[in-house]
Parts: C-alpha cells; sequence; structure tokens
C-alpha cells in the first residue's frame, strides 16, 4: 500500500473516531462508511490490531514527533516551550481525548498512550532542565504542565487558542517564579 493511501484512512479514522466514536473504527462500519469493501481494508491492514496499532502509530507522528521537531526550530528552551504552546494551539488535535477514551476499552490503545506521553513529558522535563530547573523537580512540573494541556482538551466550550496560550504561559511563568 502506498504511503499516501495508508495515511489517508487513518486521517479518514481519526474523523470518524471524533465524529462517531471508537464503534465506527470496527472493519465493517469503517468500510461502509468509506463506501468500500472489507477486502479493500485487509489490502491496507493486516487485521484490526494492525489497524489499531497503525492508526497510533499515526497519532504518534503527526501529534508527538512532528510537533517536537517543529519546536525544535527555535534556539532555546524558552522558546522552544513557547513554539511547541504555539504548535499544539494552531493544530486540530481533538482526536487525541477520543483516542484516551477509547484506550479505556481497548488495552492496545493504553500501551501507545504511554510512550505518547512519556515522549511529550521527557521532552518538556528536558527543556525546564535547561532552563534550570532540578532533573526531579522539572519532572514533576512537565507532568503537571502536561496534565494541564490534557485538562483543557476536556472543557466545553473548547478554549480559544488565545486562551490555551494565555493560560499555558501562566503556568509556565508561576513554576518559574515558584522556583527563581
Amino acid at each position: 500500500m502506498t504511503p499516501n493511501k495508508k495515511e489517508k484512512w487513518l486521517e479518514f479514522a481519526l474523523k470518524q473516531l471524533v465524529k462517531h466514536g471508537a464503534e465506527s473504527l470496527k472493519i465493517m462500519p469503517l468500510c461502509e462508511s468509506l463506501g468500500v469493501t472489507k477486502g479493500s481494508f485487509y489490502h491496507h491492514f493486516k487485521n484490526r490490531s494492525d489497524f489499531i496499532n497503525s492508526l497510533m502509530i499515526h497519532w504518534y507522528e503527526k501529534t508527538t514527533l512532528a510537533f517536537i521537531k517543529q519546536a525544535n526550530t527555535e534556539e532555546n528552551a524558552l522558546e522552544r516551550l513557547n513554539k511547541l504552546d504555539q504548535v499544539i494551539a494552531t493544530n486540530d488535535i481533538e482526536a487525541e481525548m477520543h483516542l484516551r477514551a477509547w484506550g479505556l476499552k481497548e488495552p492496545s490503545i493504553v500501551i501507545h498512550l504511554e510512550k505518547i506521553d512519556d515522549q511529550r513529558q521527557s521532552y518538556l522535563q528536558s527543556c525546564f532542565v535547561e532552563l534550570g530547573m532540578d532533573v526531579h523537580i522539572a519532572k514533576d512540573v512537565a507532568m503537571i504542565a502536561y496534565a494541564q494541556l490534557l485538562g483543557l482538551l476536556q472543557l466545553h466550550p473548547k478554549p480559544s487558542k488565545e486562551e490555551i496560550l494565555r493560560l499555558s504561559g501562566i503556568i509556565s511563568r508561576q513554576f518559574f517564579t515558584v522556583l527563581s
């Protein structure tokens, strides 16, 4: 399968997840929504486990590795953190909370979420350490900052880009004020 076709399947699946929930990502409902046969699904994925694994790898690459890569275009840790906030605020990450909810019922999702969470928190921690925080405190601050973002994703109505950036800035400034 060509990467573009596989990516189209995975992007479609993320949209379906947000609109219709995890039940829409079973083989038959997914194929019916796409107007294709099950044979088409199996042409692209070995089985449902392969599909779920591919979907989670896609999400990891799209919202963890790609976001970190964009943040790393900045020279210092504070600029990288600010860039990361901007990247997060300007990208559609609504599927994040749906993937997490799906993980409550699908154990294979949890394995991927653990990897994603670890990578994201480790990145934040490394930035905080570079800014002068003790490594243990930086780990705790990274967890708090990350939990704050995940919490914002749960709010209704959804916070605006400006609100997300403002709130993230408040949290960061408070930690550096307290620790100075």
